[in-house]
C-alpha cells in the first residue's frame, strides 16, 4: 500500500511542476468540447469507436515507448509496482487520447440527415 501512496505523491509532485501545461491542455479540451457541442446535432455515438481506437493506439504506443524514454526496458520491470506504474502511465495517456479525440472527431463528423 505504501508503494501506491508513494506513486500517487510522485504523480502529484510532477503535476505541480507542469501545471501551466496541464491548464493549457484543459483549456484546449474545453474548446474542443464547445466546438463539438456548438455544431448542433453532434454525432457523439458515431465518433466514439474511432476515439476509443485512437485512445487504445496511444496507450499501446506509450506502453512500449515509455521504458526506453526513461533509459530502461521492459525486461528490467521486476516488481509488480513497476508494471502497475507502466500500465497506469499508458492508461492515463490512452484516456487523454480518448478525451481529446472524441470531441475532435465529433466536431469533424456530420450527422447523417434522415430522408
Amino acid at each position: 500500500m505504501y508503494e501506491i501512496w508513494l506513486m500517487l505523491n510522485i504523480v502529484w509532485e510532477l503535476a505541480l511542476g507542469i501545471w501551466p501545461w496541464l491548464l493549457a491542455l484543459a483549456i484546449v479540451w474545453l474548446l474542443l468540447m464547445a466546438r463539438a457541442w456548438g455544431r448542433g446535432a453532434a454525432a457523439w455515438r458515431a465518433s466514439l469507436p474511432g476515439a476509443i481506437g485512437l485512445g487504445l493506439a496511444v496507450a499501446i504506443v506509450i506502453f512500449f515507448v515509455t521504458p526506453s524514454w526513461i533509459g530502461s526496458s521492459l525486461t528490467e520491470l521486476k516488481y509488480w509496482v513497476d508494471w502497475a506504474n507502466l500500465l497506469g502511465i499508458a492508461a492515463g495517456w490512452g484516456a487523454a487520447g480518448l478525451a481529446f479525440a472524441w470531441p475532435l472527431l465529433t466536431g469533424l463528423r456530420r450527422r447523417a440527415r434522415p430522408f
